[in-house]
């Protein structure tokens, strides 16, 4: 399965939680120090934890702000945006 990961917030907090690679999860946050890397059994045994854990932060007052998957898949095409966004990217 692909590279995904989710970012949660809660005031000025954040919580990522990457799936870098098979059945390996890492949590890192709150805070600078704070990460964890957990290895699963199987898919089944990792997406409870992360169902769990999902429950666990919104119950705390965490907020899911982002989902990004498979970031490095798309290697050399641009993402497609709006006409009317503004360009990003310094330059002329």
């Amino acid at each position: 399965m692909s590279l995904a990961s989710w970012l949660f917030l809660k005031e000025s907090q954040t919580i990522w939680v990457e799936r870098p690679y098979g059945t390996t999860l890492i949590v890192a946050g709150p805070g600078k120090t704070a990460r964890q890397q957990r290895e699963f059994r199987d898919e089944a045994e990792m997406d409870q934890f992360q169902m769990d854990l999902a429950q666990r932060l919104a119950a705390e007052g965490w907020f899911l702000w982002g989902i990004n998957r498979d970031r490095r898949g798309r290697s050399g095409q641009a993402e497609a945006r709006p006409e009317n966004a503004p360009e990003r990217r310094g330059g002329s």
